[in-house]
């Protein structure tokens, strides 16, 4: 019978971290650390916890942020809660099951992980907890579901909070080329135990969202750090950023060198080591690519309401081989057909697994289509991973994204109410 990593991962009874592989890998991510000039510190009401159990909630800046959460917090029973898909990948997968890590669908009800994540605070571990879900796509904070302050109440623990600065600007949402520059993690508490009795749910809820809210460009606005890399900083920037605010174009500019120019109206801007944008010929209404990037959503949450509202492209679609580790995320084709997104829900027609579907995700299901640097669309739906990968325009993945999330606004009012602490929707 052939092995299924899946149920291997997802099932298992969760047991502490290996002591002595948690050691050595300590060593090794603050070596990485060094070199990429992380900067630690501590408050004092943090060191007066003395190693007892907590819970760690952390900003999700960029990709690395695991890295330096575990490097800083210098202890081996901490159990990091991290996205399904991140897990099967050759080399990664059963050093991750040894330090006890835990795997959850993103944005779904999930039973297991839920499990795991009590099995490890019943054996007096501790547990660090991205809440945002996803790193940061434009370098400011994502929606931050109302439900952590439920598990927290319930808990009823010391939370600590991990604030990351620098981190989106070494390793942005829209490159993969990681720069040298600052990066600085603090470790503060954010609620202690009689904060659970002395506050509402509602506000414990605004304390950890005033706590928990980071904008890398206004940071770097007052600390002015530079980001080298082996490419310029606007390299990718097309990947986010592709509406043109002087003609209206989509998915018209183009990168070179240190410049992108909207080929439709000849706009064109330049970018330098610290993320500042300056215009070369045409005025810039935007501060910065944070606020462009909000101003896309803005105009994609009115387009959506529109009954007319479609987008369509054909893709190839993907699943995670539970069965074989790859070199990276075990990705196998299951199938190709036609991938259309309305206000009304997201559609997949065409093949799955050598059978022809026609399968329909309810709007109030599909919470975001996370996009990736190989220009896919992935998505959990009913605790069944989904990837899509179209076929042609591929740069439209970042539209779709913003579009689907905005939908699903539509029908979910506490996400939506989540989503305007964060976005600043007109």
């Amino acid at each position: 019978m052939s092995r299924n990593l899946h149920n291997e991962f997802k099932y298992r009874k969760i047991k502490k971290p290996n002591k002595l592989i948690a050691f050595i890998v300590i060593i090794a991510i603050k070596i990485i650390s060094k070199k990429r000039n992380v900067k630690f510190s501590y408050s004092d009401d943090y060191l007066k916890l003395n190693k007892k159990q907590i819970i760690v909630l952390s900003q999700h800046c960029s990709k690395d942020d695991y890295i330096y959460v575990f490097a800083g917090l210098k202890r081996s029973d901490v159990h990091i809660i991290c996205g399904y898909q991140n897990v099967f990948q050759k080399g990664v997968y059963f050093l991750l099951k040894k330090l006890g890590v835990i795997a959850k669908y993103l944005y779904q009800p999930d039973a297991s992980s839920s499990k795991q994540m009590l099995g490890a605070l019943k054996l007096g571990d501790s547990l660090a907890i991205f809440p945002e879900g996803i790193q940061s796509t434009s370098g400011s904070t994502h929606p931050i579901n109302p439900a952590t302050i439920n598990f927290l109440v319930k808990m009823k623990l010391p939370v600590v909070l991990t604030t990351i600065k620098g981190s989106y600007f070494t390793r942005t949402r829209y490159s993969s080329d990681v720069k040298k520059g600052k990066i600085e993690v603090n470790y503060d508490v954010l609620f202690n135990v009689e904060d659970y009795e002395k506050y509402s749910k509602e506000e414990l809820y605004q304390k950890l969202l005033n706590a928990f809210k980071y904008n890398e460009y206004d940071y770097n606005k007052q600390e002015k750090v530079e980001f080298i890399g082996k490419k310029p900083n606007i390299y990718g920037l097309d990947n986010i950023i592709y509406k043109c605010p002087h003609c209206n174009s989509e998915f018209k500019f183009q990168v070179k060198d240190s410049n992108m120019k909207c080929l439709n109206c000849k706009f064109e801007f330049t970018m330098n080591n610290r993320y500042e944008i300056s215009p070369i010929n045409k005025e810039l209404p935007f501060e910065n690519v944070d606020i462009w990037y909000k101003w896309q959503r803005n105009l994609i949450s009115k387009e959506v309401k529109s009954d007319s509202f479609i987008l369509e492209t054909k893709v190839k679609l993907y699943t995670i081989n539970t069965k074989k580790l790859g070199k990276n995320y075990s990705l196998i084709e299951i199938g190709e057909g036609l991938l259309t997104l309305t206000n009304k829900g997201l559609q997949y027609k065409g093949v799955k697994n050598g059978e022809e579907v026609d399968v329909f995700f309810e709007a109030n299901q599909v919470y975001s289509l996370s996009i990736s640097l190989a220009y896919e669309l992935d998505m959990y739906y009913k605790n069944e991973y989904y990837c899509f990968k179209p076929l042609n325009d591929d740069k439209q993945v970042v539209k779709w994204m913003l579009a689907s999330e905005e939908i699903h606004n539509m029908y979910d009012e506490k996400w939506r109410k989540a989503s305007e602490e964060v976005y600043f929707y007109e």
